[in-house]
């Protein structure tokens, strides 16, 4: 044999290698097989057919819905047949607004939440047992610090900081994650000193009397600097790994679709993992980086869907046709205000004096907040990414970032319809009921944080807001009569646990069984409506999510009772059995 025959033979086997190796990426999991389910109440969330006995899944979608004889019928004998016994088949949730990047960046933080310590005494002790554990040099990150949820709780001094711990950068984010606290190895690895200039009046490091830093960071432009000096010491196979058990625990609460309200990490991996995770087809680049062991292996997860940060644009499409029905961007996000809880939401009338504002919150009389950008940079913004085919949607709380909101949305509806984009308004913890309709006008619907209410209702009644305010907060019964709207929890700032979210909605408890705005709750059909059929509305995909319809995606979730037969006291209790997307189960505990 000759040598050019030789490096043919060879050429041609490197080609057949390379041709296999290709293929071999597109293997993706096993997809389940045709699936019919009966034998237990089946609550479609279709108003044309509210209730059925059967329905029948096939390669990945609804196919019949309606008696058992029926719907049997068009089963063949490869179909597996699920026997519900008597448990509840429904369409999986939607979370409409969560924070996928930070609730995986936080999954391996130490936990100093008020959900797991009552006192003062114990977070202390926890920090210090974590410090204890860490080696000298390495960063200890903590969540979930929060003088409210644990009342008695003494927020951190610079110098209390370096005390506990010395020899480790530490930083620690507050529930709300409006607030943050650094010790000072944090704040050297930022590169932030006395003399770093505060990126604004609403954006800044809190001081002592002399001009030093105090430890305190408010709001996200002042933290940038820490949270990337944290992530640029963290290892990266645990963040990426972390993903994976986030949409997990998302899966595991009932969500079959999560929405990432405000992308906030400018790693291109990060975003091709999350598509990795989420898309329905595997990528080439996704399934290679799999193989090398950079990324998880792909397995059933919930759909995932994005609205970027301004400054993530980079990120940003060529189109809004991207993605597919799994993964996919849909718009950008904006923030016109910040949290209640760190006085930088913006109020028309002063914050209430209370020991809560003055000496946690540190606000001074007559303090009411600022907007983060002016209204014509927001009315602008609406018309930028608009005029570009994107949904805007933008966090607003006070009662004045709403009212400004609402008249940067009405600017820009002078010169162009908005209503095919659908934008939102995000939390609308003080929006008016004649805001609600105002904003309807244009399309503009609200996405609800329903849980201030059971979390921080005493609080903003007795301390922040004050009684006649507090009464009026988040009109969910107003809003739901002129618009769809949903409901969510803001993870990481609560878990995404849609049966919290809907008994609060029901009843206007707080934690204390007090109620704010009973005349705002809404009946559990509606707020089913909220966490399936009026999300998917919200993100453009009511044709192929939000309820057992026949064409839709097979999104299901079985349940351990009938949510529409379930006692209230024992509502936030009704457990989720199995979630399975696109007709496969999601591996769930």
């Amino acid at each position: 044999m000759t040598w050019k025959r030789v490096l043919l033979v060879i050429g041609l086997v490197i080609l057949v290698g390379l041709l296999g190796f290709v293929a071999s990426l597109r293997i993706d999991y096993a997809r389940s097989p045709a699936t019919l389910f009966h034998g237990g109440p089946i609550v479609t969330m279709d108003q044309t057919q509210p209730t059925a006995e059967a329905v029948l899944v096939r390669d990945g979608r609804i196919v019949a819905v309606g008696s058992d004889a029926a719907v049997s019928a068009q089963a063949d004998s490869a179909t597996e047949v699920v026997d519900l016994q008597g448990q509840t088949l429904m369409p999986g949730f939607i979370d409409p607004h969560s924070h996928i990047d930070l609730s995986a960046f936080l999954e391996s933080m130490v936990d100093l939440s008020g959900f797991t310590y009552q006192t003062n005494k114990e977070v202390w002790a926890a920090l210090r047992r974590a410090v204890a554990e860490t080696p000298p040099g390495t960063w200890i990150a903590a969540r979930g610090l929060d003088p409210i949820l644990t009342p008695n709780l003494k927020t951190p001094s610079l110098k209390k900081l370096d005390r506990i711990a010395p020899d480790n950068p530490v930083v620690i984010l507050s529930q709300t994650l409006h607030n943050y606290w650094a010790n000072s190895k944090a704040f050297a690895a930022a590169g932030i000193t006395d003399e770093t200039a505060d990126p604004s009046t609403s954006s800044y490091y809190v001081r002592t009397k002399d001009g030093k830093l105090a430890g305190q960071i408010v709001e996200q432009a002042a933290f940038e600097a820490v949270k990337q000096a944290y992530l640029d010491a963290i290892p990266s196979k645990q963040v990426l790994a972390d993903f994976a058990t986030t949409m997990r625990d998302y899966a595991a609460n009932g969500n079959t679709t999560v929405v990432s309200a405000g992308w906030s990490n400018d790693e291109k991996i990060l975003m091709l993992l999350n598509q990795h995770l989420a898309s329905d087809t595997p990528t080439l680049a996704g399934q290679a980086l799999a193989r090398f062991g950079v990324f998880p292996g792909r397995e059933p997860l919930p759909r995932h869907f994005v609205y970027l940060r301004p400054e993530m644009t980079d990120l940003l499409p060529d189109s809004p046709q991207n993605g597919d029905d799994s993964f996919k961007v849909l718009g950008v996000k904006l923030w016109y205000d910040g949290s209640p809880y760190s006085g930088s939401a913006y109020l028309e009338r002063p914050y209430k004096q209370s020991k809560i504002t003055i000496d946690d919150m540190h606000l001074h009389a007559g303090h009411t907040g600022e907007p983060l950008i002016s209204e014509s940079d927001f009315t602008a913004a609406v018309e930028k990414y608009n005029g570009m085919g994107w949904q805007v949607l933008v966090h607003a709380q006070g009662d004045a970032a709403i009212d400004q909101v609402a008249r940067g949305f009405e600017v820009a509806g002078k010169t162009m319809d908005l209503r095919p984009y659908r934008d939102r308004i995000e939390h609308g913890l003080m929006m008016s009921r004649p805001q609600v309709k105002r904003m309807w006008a244009l399309g503009v619907s609200t996405s609800f944080h329903i849980n201030h209410i059971y979390y921080y209702g005493d609080a903003l009644r007795d301390d922040i807001l004050g009684r006649k305010r507090a009464e009026s907060l988040l009109p969910v019964r107003t809003a739901l009569s002129v618009a769809p709207i949903s409901l969510h929890a803001d993870q990481p700032m609560f878990e995404s646990k849609p049966f919290y979210l809907m008994y609060t909605a029901i009843t206007r408890n707080t934690q204390t069984g007090s109620q704010l705005g009973k005349d705002e709750a809404i009946p559990v059909q509606a707020a089913l409506e909220a966490m399936t059929t009026g999300a998917a509305w919200q993100i453009h995909m009511e044709d192929r999510l939000g309820s057992i319809t026949p064409g839709k995606y097979a999104d299901l979730i079985i349940l351990d009772r009938n949510p529409l037969e379930t006692p209230m006291p024992q509502f936030r209790n009704i457990q989720v059995l199995r979630t399975i997307v696109n007709g496969n189960d999601v591996a769930i505990d």
